[in-house]
């Protein structure tokens, strides 16, 4: 079958519609990646800023204080008074007093006090009035680790005698329950020993243990003419009063004295008669 000459003319235009719609249909292939490319989620992504990550919580540290504070007062007994009211008000408490009187330096106390931790430095500001401050020494020790060890040592042992507990509850036989009620001993007096450590810990973390020495104030080695004549006059009073002291203890023997005088002079003087 033979095309007539006619149709050539469209066949031709045809051609050309279909290339030229080829063509439009690749340009606008090759702009739309790169719109698209602006708006692609993986590249929105990249761009914005990450997430910052809430900051982790601080580890709360324990600090366990001690300290020394020796003061020099006029009156040892009236320092020790107002140190004990002191530290009562403060919240805290006396455990442990002595107070002794010497020949060679007067008297002198000794306190170990308990005062609570965030309350040290005012206490210490108030305790330096009562006198002349010779030294003072703090110490502050970091037992956050050895705390958070007793107490993951505390929680396990709990878990341990709470697992003896159930198994004992549920025991077969005698032997099981003999078993478990030893192995439960054992595990109760462990936790009950690091409960007592724990409370004594935390009881050293609250109260700041502070060792207090009060001492009575001294005149100068080197006195004076007033200390001196001071000084003679009580050496003299002294000596007086130990004459005074013989004299006394002599007395009652006076008389036996002298009897025994006496009978000398008679034999004596007959002796002489007789020579």
């Amino acid at each position: 079958m033979t095309v007539p000459r006619k149709s050539a003319p469209w066949a031709l235009l045809i051609g050309l519609a279909a290339v030229l719609l080829l063509a439009i249909s690749g340009c606008a292939g090759d702009r739309a990646p790169s719109g698209a490319r602006e708006l692609a989620p993986s590249d929105a992504a990249v761009s914005a800023p990450a997430p910052m990550s809430p900051p982790k919580e601080r580890l709360q540290r324990d600090i366990v204080t001690t300290g020394s504070l020796n003061i020099a007062v006029a009156d040892v007994g009236v320092a020790v008074d107002r140190l004990v009211g002191l530290t009562t008000g403060f919240g805290g408490r006396v455990d442990d007093r002595t107070e002794r009187t010497t020949s060679g330096h007067g008297r002198t106390a000794e306190l170990t006090l308990r005062i609570p931790s965030p309350k040290v430095d005012e206490f210490l500001d108030d305790a330096k009035q009562l006198g002349d401050v010779s030294s003072i020494a703090l110490k502050h020790d970091d037992v956050t680790g050895q705390r958070v060890d007793l107490d993951a040592r505390v929680a396990a042992l709990q878990a341990s005698v709470d697992r003896l507990t159930a198994l004992m509850k549920s025991a077969s036989t005698t032997a099981d329950l003999l078993q478990a009620e030893t192995e439960l001993t054992s595990r109760q007096a462990d936790l009950d020993s690091l409960r007592a450590q724990r409370t004594q810990l935390g009881d050293q973390i609250s109260y700041a243990t502070l060792t207090v020495s009060l001492a009575s104030e001294f005149e100068s080695t080197s006195p004076g003419f007033v200390a001196s004549v001071r000084h003679g006059w009580h050496a003299l009073l002294s000596f007086t009063q130990g004459l005074i002291a013989v004299a006394g203890f002599l007395l009652p023997w006076l008389p036996v004295i002298a009897v025994i005088a006496g009978v000398f002079v008679v034999l004596r003087r007959r002796t002489r008669r007789r020579q």
